[in-house]
């Protein structure tokens, strides 16, 4: 069973300090990942807590340079707001830099504003999204060549190319997420508002696609007994999330984990 933690690299008490006691805690007690979170530049509606938040893959990438072992994931990058050939690019640097541990999380993203903001269309982001994935599986195959209704390329040149393409988790609850993942991805990635019954309506038409959802809770109790719900309706692991405040992330960890390891 997979068990993952999120990183407190978002809310206006986050620091770099706080970040990295979290990815050493997980390293030292054999948690198989940590996850960085997405916003870009939000509105009053998602102000809190996601005001200040590190970018998720300069802060993998840092991550990667003091650990050996632990995972490396993003939950979630807000696909359609990024261009898909650099993230392509910065997922596949990653990917080599890392020895191979990076979880390319995504999803369409929630918040309007935010999408205003960037000077991105908010209502073609499902298709943007599905568009991007397929992009950039071509470029890490090493494909010259690219058709598309948002983006193009001929006989172009993309290296290096990951020697294990990196794992694609697609969050969302919608159906049309579920298929995404299904069909373009490699782990359903559900957020916290995911059901049971919905995580064994989709295990039961899918029973080949992982599920690993993101739950959340202010206790190792609190998040066991999510977890052993989830593993009862066909769940292959958790990432948990306890809040923002690194202290106690740590402290849910060292009393989570051994239940587990």
């Amino acid at each position: 069973m997979h068990l993952g933690v999120i990183l407190p690299n978002y809310g206006r008490e986050s620091t770099a300090h706080g970040v990295r006691a979290v990815a050493e805690a997980a390293e030292e007690l054999g948690v198989d990942s940590v996850w960085a979170t997405e916003h870009i530049l939000v509105g009053p509606e998602a102000r809190e807590p996601f005001s200040r938040v590190y970018e998720p893959v300069a802060t993998l990438a840092w991550i990667s340079g003091y650990t050996a072992r632990v995972g490396l994931g993003t939950s979630v990058v807000i696909l359609p707001l990024h261009h898909p050939i650099e993230l392509a690019k910065q997922a596949a640097t990653l990917q080599e830099l890392s020895g191979g541990r990076l979880r390319l999380g995504v999803g369409v993203g929630w918040h309007e504003q935010e999408f205003r903001f960037m000077g991105v269309d908010f209502r073609s982001r499902d298709r943007r999204a599905d568009e991007a994935l397929r992009l950039m599986r071509v470029l890490w195959s090493g494909e010259t060549e690219f058709s598309g209704e948002y983006w193009s390329f001929e006989n172009a040149t993309f290296e290096p190319l990951p020697a294990a393409v990196p794992e694609i988790w697609v969050g969302g609850g919608s159906d049309r997420a579920v298929r995404r993942a299904y069909e373009l991805g490699d782990v359903w990635h559900p957020s916290r508002t995911a059901t049971i019954a919905a995580l064994r309506d989709v295990k039961e038409r899918f029973p080949e696609l992982r599920i690993v959802p993101r739950v959340s809770g202010e206790s190792a109790d609190e998040v066991s007994r999510q977890f052993e719900a989830l593993q009862a309706a066909g769940a292959e692991g958790v990432v948990a999330g306890f809040g923002v405040d690194a202290e106690h992330v740590v402290a849910s960890l060292r009393e989570l984990v051994p239940r587990y390891r």
